[in-house]
């Protein structure tokens, strides 16, 4: 500054400096980089007295909830071919079976499309999904819905929506475009449907609502399966809705918080320490043979005895 200049400076303005000092900080939203985020996440989001929460893992991000037959057009208007072409095939396998509902669990189970969507009400077991494929940013799902709205195998509702498997295409989408509430009244296709839905429980009275073939209920199934068992499993049955959204009117609230790429690797890690692990998740021989040789350091240099 020269000599004989004059600084002119502006006064503070107290009241800006205060909020500058005093600005709240915002939180990052949640993430699960280990375990103990897990935790966090589960105290933040406790399901009321009346409800239960029920978890879902995803490699990746997707936009909609969607069973395995309506991500494809081919297979949801093959629907019904899809189902009795593998009974035909493997009818042992479905010999114990009592129900349209059952059928399609043991489908799920074998890696075929069907209109059901698993879920855990292990919330480690849903981070465990969520944390396969390093290359790819995961996410964990916490689905909370009314107990009174969770069905059982053997429910009515349950029985009237997994037997639209055994219709036609072109028979649910008549159903679809249906006004009336008992589509047996006006509708060859409701009766079709009564006469599945007869033949798994004689007792069932003639009367079809529409409402409830739009549904989508959570299911818990028989504990008959090991793979359900051992996962804690049970199912989202979809009716003539074919997608889940996150403001959806099924009464479903869901919370979708990211697992990042960089840290699966130790999140499964963590997860393998308290026995959680393809193992004892896939109780089939296959798989426990696949963790057993995971588990199995590889040296660059290994050498390879064909003696």
């Amino acid at each position: 500054m020269n000599a004989g200049s004059i600084c002119i400076c502006a006064p503070y303005d107290i009241t800006a400096m205060s909020l500058l000092i005093n600005k709240p900080k915002i939180k990052p939203p949640p993430r699960i980089g280990e375990l103990i985020d897990l935790f966090k996440v589960l105290a933040a989001s406790k399901p009321g007295e009346d409800e239960t929460a029920v978890y879902r893992g995803h490699i990746e991000p997707v936009n909609l909830l969607k069973p395995s037959i309506f991500r494809k057009n081919e297979y949801r208007k093959d629907e019904r071919s899809i189902l009795r072409e593998l009974i035909a095939i493997q009818p042992n396998e479905f010999r114990d079976d009592k129900s349209s509902f059952e059928q399609l669990v043991r489908m799920q189970h074998y890696g075929m499309p069907t209109r059901l969507l698993d879920f855990t009400y292990n919330p480690l077991v849903g981070l465990y999904f969520a944390a396969q494929d390093d290359t790819k940013d995961g996410e964990f799902l916490q689905l909370t819905t009314t107990k009174k709205d969770i069905k059982y195998f053997d429910s009515d509702t349950v029985s009237c929506i997994s037997n639209l498997s055994n219709l036609q295409g072109r028979e649910r989408d008549k159903i679809r475009k249906m006004t009336s509430d008992n589509i047996l009244k006006s509708s060859t296709e409701g009766l079709r449907l009564l006469h599945f839905i007869a033949a798994e429980k004689p007792y069932f009275q003639s009367k079809i609502i529409l409402d409830d073939l739009s549904k989508i209920v959570a299911v818990r199934p028989k504990q008959t399966n090991r793979r359900i068992i051992a996962q804690q499993g049970g199912f989202f049955l979809f009716g003539l809705k074919t997608s889940l959204a996150d403001d959806n009117d099924f009464g479903i609230r869901i919370k979708r918080v990211p697992v990042p790429a960089r840290n699966k690797h130790a999140i499964r890690r963590e997860l393998d320490q308290i026995n959680i692990n393809g193992s004892t998740l896939f109780p089939e021989i296959e798989s426990a043979a696949k963790y057993i040789l995971s588990k199995i350091p590889m040296a660059d240099d290994a050498v390879l005895d064909f003696s």
